[in-house]
């Protein structure tokens, strides 16, 4: 198989299951985005991407229909990380929701997505909506799923299962003050259904039941 042969069968695999082609994919970085190994990226036709971000290999976007997800700038996605937006299942099956629109995945900017395990964030379900502000960490095998919205500087560090939750904004993680920084769930194990305030830490243990809350000064002491 010639090298041209070989390109065009690998793009037309990429448009046929709904991602940018290697060429599409490359065409990112004229905005100023960095595209390390465009071979692993996969990118859906319908994301929304914008400026000065970095994808390193093994990153996967894939949503169904137009801006299902959207990407603000500056952020970093390191291997591993995964974003799926898409609608029910529509092939003829009794779970079918027609009417109803699938997920969408909105990220604002300067937030890091992994390493060291990656993070995956699910949007998969009819009307599910999951908002990631500014300046946030979601490292080390965290899954963000369902309605959920984390505020500008919110963190997720663990591998933690976080479905339908509220992490309040406040400053990022590099705060003089860490009783003012925005929430935080650290751990390993499942939350679901809860907010976490300003200035809290959820240590998270193998079952929600065993979620315990601490001021961040617990851990960490004030700057200055």
């Amino acid at each position: 198989m010639s090298e041209q042969n070989l390109y065009s069968d690998i793009d037309t695999q990429r448009r046929d299951n709904g991602f940018l082609s290697l060429s599409e994919t490359m065409a990112l970085t004229q905005r100023g985005n960095t595209v390390l190994d465009p071979f692993s990226t996969l990118i859906s036709v319908h994301a929304k991407i914008g400026r000065d971000n970095v994808f390193y290999p093994s990153v996967t976007l894939r949503a169904d229909r137009p801006e299902a997800i959207v990407i603000g700038n500056a952020n970093t996605f390191y291997p591993m990380s995964y974003l799926e937006a898409s609608g029910p299942d529509t092939n003829g099956s009794e779970n079918n929701y027609p009417s109803i629109e699938g997920g969408v995945i909105e990220i604002g900017s300067g937030n890091q997505f992994g390493p060291e395990g990656g993070v995956s964030i699910k949007a998969n379900s009819p009307g599910t909506c999951i908002k990631i502000g500014d300046n946030g960490r979601y490292l080390s095998g965290a899954m963000l799923l369902g309605n959920s919205t984390f505020g500008d500087g919110a963190q997720v560090l663990g591998s933690i299962t976080v479905q339908n939750c509220i992490l309040e904004a406040g400053d990022p993680f590099s705060g003089q003050d860490p009783d003012l920084r925005a929430a935080v769930i650290k751990g390993r194990g499942l939350i679901r259904g809860q907010t976490i305030h300003t200035g809290k830490v959820a240590v998270v243990g193998e079952a929600s039941s065993q979620i315990t809350l601490h001021e961040q000064s617990y851990f960490h002491p004030k700057k200055g």
